[in-house]
This record gives structure tokens, sequence and C-alpha cells, in this order.
């Protein structure tokens, strides 16, 4: 099996998997007025109909993935939330939406731990985080094209049309994954747990010090990402007065070019510098905080829309820095079989405070905020919750600063027992 064929198709889900996701994100002012919906229902359309189920599934689907054939996995899962998108398109209320897109959260919930499971078993250290950005820069091209064929689309055909083109390319690319895709894992390993239970290798993992830290990293990072994604496009259209059209196509760039700088860029510096500094991941995910909030404070309270527009890009490259550093940082606290388990267990604790508690909160805030502040009520909104979530990632990644300490490295060259 070609391993950059292998790596190019497990890309292709994660285009996938946040083009589906981030959709509904430039279509949520479309969905607003059709379905005359409140900032607090539409943070609960964009946050929690998605993260409820991918936060709550993503820690027993990331053992799966430690168990069975994760090619297969990422096949069944990859047409679960293809059908659920395309199903957006016919929802008639916000409860049906909402649990459409709670359908969707499911599905997407076991894709990352398999497929970020699989770069170890594919490539060696030295190529591993950049091969690891590779994968994971599927996210800013996802979202790009999620915010640009959605919006255009959106103008066009409308929001329910541009939920039913988004679901229809996962089921090609599962046909072609199934067919021509292999998990390298030998089936003597599949079903081995190294003789733990679930809530063993849980409580192994988060007896681990620097797993803590980096879980409560990740889900500052991750805020910086999902809550712009999430509340930009509509802060565009109502106070810099630009259509969805419009938005889609500025916040694509913005979030496909700056994430595609950011993720890659994070991960050819982590490679070379490895050399010169002890883990140079914490350092680089420390920087990427400091200079996200100023970012996010220029996007939201400068009055000039280019100025604001040039924020939001660099913003992006900030925000989409984390992915790769993060992601092997995790997986170094894990054994070869739990490696799919330590990533969903990060990933889900980011979720459930991201998307289920702080997005909505976001939109709460924002209610609230209307009766004296207006349209501009969505940018103190974001702007509070960026300041008191950024101190905290930067307390924990200055937490794990200095030498990395990770499970010993089998004699393959492999994460072992």
């Amino acid at each position: 099996m070609n391993r950059y064929w292998s790596l190019g198709l497990l890309f292709l889900t994660g285009v996938l998997n946040l083009f589906d996701r981030q959709i509904v994100n430039i279509l949520a002012q479309d969905i607003k007025s059709a379905l005359s919906l409140s900032d607090t229902e539409l943070g609960l359309l964009t946050g929690t109909a998605f993260g409820l189920f991918y936060s709550v599934l993503g820690i027993p689907l990331g053992r799966l993935a430690d168990r069975v054939d994760r090619v297969k996995m990422i096949v069944a899962i990859l047409m679960l939330w293809s059908a659920f998108t395309a199903l957006c398109g016919a929802a008639g209320n916000f409860s049906q939406l909402f649990l459409t897109r709670l359908g969707v959260g499911v599905g997407e919930a076991g894709s990352q731990p398999a497929s970020t499971s699989l770069i170890p078993e594919l490539f060696a250290d030295g190529r591993r985080v950049a091969a690891m950005s590779v994968l994971l820069v599927g996210a800013p091209v996802g979202s790009f094209l999620g915010l640009w064929v959605g919006g255009y689309v959106g103008a066009v055909w409308g929001w329910r049309t541009a939920f039913v083109v988004a679901g229809i390319p996962g089921f090609v690319l599962a046909v072609l994954m199934l067919f021509t895709l292999r998990d390298p894992r030998s089936a003597e390993m599949r079903g081995s747990s190294g003789g733990m239970s679930l809530w063993v290798a849980i409580r192994t993992l988060t007896a681990r010090p620097r797993f803590v830290w980096l879980t409560i990293g990740l889900v500052c990072s991750t805020f910086f990402v999902y809550a712009p994604g999430a509340w930009l496009p509509a802060f565009f259209i109502r106070v810099h007065g630009l259509t969805t059209a419009q938005v889609g196509r500025l916040a694509a760039l913005a979030v496909g070019g700056g994430g595609v700088i950011g993720t890659v860029g994070a991960g050819i510096l982590c490679d070379g510098l490895r050399v010169r500094i002890p883990d140079p991941e914490a350092k680089i995910l420390l920087g990427a905080l400091i200079l996200g909030l100023p970012a996010l404070l220029v996007t939201l309270l400068v009055a000039d829309r280019s100025v604001a527009l040039a924020g939001m890009f660099f913003l992006n490259i900030c925000a989409f820095a984390y992915l790769g550093p993060i992601v092997t940082l995790i997986q170094r606290q894990a054994t070869e079989q739990t490696r799919a388990l330590a990533i969903a267990i990060a990933i889900s604790t980011s979720n459930i405070f991201n998307l289920t508690v702080v997005l909505p909160l976001v939109g709460l805030l924002s209610d609230s905020l209307r009766r004296t502040q207006g349209v501009d009520a969505i940018r103190y909104a974001l702007a509070i919750a960026g300041v008191l979530m950024a101190p905290m990632g930067m307390l924990a990644y200055w937490r794990i600063r200095g030498a990395d300490v990770g499970i010993p490295c089998s004699s393959s060259g492999q994460l072992g027992m």
C-alpha cells in the first residue's frame, strides 16, 4: 500500500469532515431568517446539535478504532455523516434541523481518532509531524470549501440545496477508500488492548499530568477555530453589511489560506526545529495562542472592514497551527493500542466544552447584549469569550514546555507497550 496514496485519501476524509461541519456556519444567517430562530437557537444548531453526540461518542468510537479495521470503520462513518448532511436540506423547523445535525455528529465522531492513529504506522518519527499536518490540513481546506461552496450554492439555489451538495462527495470517497485502502495493522493487533479495559485505559491516560495539560490546551486552541468559525460569518453580515456570498468567499480565503499556512507551517517548523530546541511543539502551541488573541480582537473591534478581514486571515494562521503539534504530543502519551483512544478523549473533552457549552453561551450572551448594543452584540460576546479562554490555554502550554516525556518507543520505532 502506497503511504502517500493512503495519506491522500485520509486527507480527503478530513476535508469532507470539516466541509460538512462548516457549511452550516455560512448558512446560519439564512437559516435564522428562514426558520425565525434566535441567536441562542443558532448557537444550539452550530454547536450543541453537532457537538452533543460527536463528543459523547468520540471516546467509545476511539476505543473501537483501536480494536477493529480502521479503514472499514472510516468508510462506514463517512457514509453515515454524508447521508445526514444531505438530510439537513429537508428540515422544516428547528427541531428537525437539530436532529439531523445530531446525526452528522454521530457519523463524524470516530473519523479523526481513526485517521490520526494510522499516521504513526505509515511514517517514521522524523516525518511524522509533517505527515500529521498534511492529514490535518484537511480541516482548513474543508472549512474553505464549506464556506465557499456553501456561500455560493446557498446564495444561488438556497441553503437546502447547499446541504444536499455537501453530502454527495462522501459516498464517492467512501467507495474509493473501500477498494483501494488497507489498514496496515495486523489482524493479531486488532482487538488487542494490552489487557486493559476501556475504563482502565482512560484512567491510565488521564493519570499522566502532561496528557491532562495537553487536553486543557486543546480545549482552548479549538475555541479559536470553532467560535470564530461559527460566529464570524454572522458578524460580518450584521456589522459590516456583507452578503452571504461575499462572506462565503472572504471567510473561505481566510480559513482556507490562513488555515493551510498555519497547519502546514507549524508541522514543518516542528520537524525543522527539533534538532535545535527541545519539544518545539509546545513552544509553537504557546506562541500561536499568544498571537491568536490579539488577532481575534482586531477582527472584532476594529471598525475598518479591510483591517477586520486581514485580522481574520491572520487569526486563522494562528488558530490552525495547533493541529499537527498537539495531536503528535497527545499520541506520545499513549501506547500503540491506545493512540486513537487518547485522541478521542482529548477531542471529546474539547468538543463537550466548546460545541455544546461555549457556542450556545456566546449566542446567549449576544441575545442578552442586543438590547443595549444592537448588531454589535455578537462582536462583544465573542471578544469576551476569547479573552476568557486564551489565558487558560497559555497556562497549559507553559506547563508542558521543555523536554517531551512520552511512552518509550519499541525497537521497530513504533510506540510500544
